[in-house]
């Protein structure tokens, strides 16, 4: 897959692109839709599946005080893109410049000038340019006028409801990552670092790998079973989110407990899959009961993960 940054002062030279456009926020069951429209065409066509997303989000930019926390790391993001055989990613650098160019100047100069775009997928609900004023009704027109094509996919729907980022963004962050994972077509993961800890699991007879993450989009409070990679390596495991209200509140961590597991991962780079949520966060009265507790979610966590196949997330 090629990567191409910031185009704002060259022409580029893809061979017949076939491109899709957005910021691709958890790459999504409407997202994969996009994705494999562009891939089939461009295969059928002899062309380059191309996506043009942009760095950093632009509600960064125009309102930082909306941003939403990102489901996806930008690298996670562009690694996920190339598992659905995306052929160009241009990141397009989104600062306040950028934003100030007109939608009929955005397709003029990025998409035809620039691109030498041959044919668009898009969603139906797709917003673009200053203010968010151009609409698919335009961009239609523009294409006839340009020479291009422009194909519009309606919204994927799961249980009656339509798939979207902050959907999903909005379940995960309710604990309910057996839902959002519907709606990704996949486990919901976050990507960290394994640093040490307090200790206090190895203490219980239950070591943790404690997750430093870099995604922002957290499962809300609670106990997971879950699946951890590092590396080639994946194994079952049994998550707690929270402040260990055990022992004192304390800052909020990401603990997992990894069956059968008695090696070392201190500073290695992981993903964590959320398969499905067991219980809420509880304080309990003594350690001793928390023992049992853990003793009852880790087969609980068994039961769960007995029948899931321990896939590599695509990213």
């Amino acid at each position: 897959m090629e990567i191409l940054r910031h185009i704002e002062n060259r022409a580029l030279s893809i061979s017949r692109p076939i491109l899709t456009l957005g910021n691709f926020d958890g790459i999504h069951l409407g997202h994969q839709a996009l994705l494999r429209r562009a891939a089939e065409d461009a295969r059928d066509q002899g062309g380059r599946s191309v996506v043009l997303t942009f760095e950093p989000h632009p509600l960064e930019v125009l309102a930082p005080e909306r941003a939403p926390r990102l489901i996806l790391t930008h690298k996670d993001k562009i690694r996920l893109l190339q598992s659905f055989a995306v052929d160009v990613v241009i990141i397009q650098i989104f600062n306040s410049s950028f934003a100030s160019v007109e939608a009929e100047a955005f397709v003029r100069d990025y998409l035809v000038r620039r691109i030498g775009v041959h044919k668009m997928w898009v969603g139906k609900d797709l917003r673009f340019g200053k203010g968010r004023k151009g609409r698919v009704e335009d961009l239609l027109r523009w294409g006839v006028e340009a020479g291009f094509q422009v194909g519009v996919m309606g919204p994927i729907e799961i249980d009656g409801q339509r798939v979207s980022s902050s959907r999903i963004r909005d379940l995960i962050e309710r604990g309910d990552v057996s839902r959002a994972g519907k709606h990704l077509g996949r486990y919901h993961f976050i990507s960290g670092r394994v640093a040490s800890g307090r200790g206090r699991g190895r203490q219980l007879g239950y070591p943790t790998a404690n997750i430093i993450p870099r995604t922002e989009v957290v499962p809300l409070d609670g106990i997971y079973a879950s699946i951890l990679h590092a590396g080639a390596e994946r194994w079952p495991c049994v998550t707690s989110i929270g402040l260990n209200p055990t022992f004192g509140e304390g800052p909020r961590t990401i603990e997992s407990y990894i069956f059968d597991f008695a090696g070392d991962l201190y500073g290695q780079a992981v993903k964590l899959l959320f398969v499905q949520r067991i219980r809420e966060e509880k304080k309990f009265s003594s350690a001793e009961l928390l023992v049992d507790q853990i003793k009852q979610d880790v087969r609980s966590a068994q039961e769960i993960l007995s029948g899931v196949e321990l896939a590599k997330p695509a990213g």
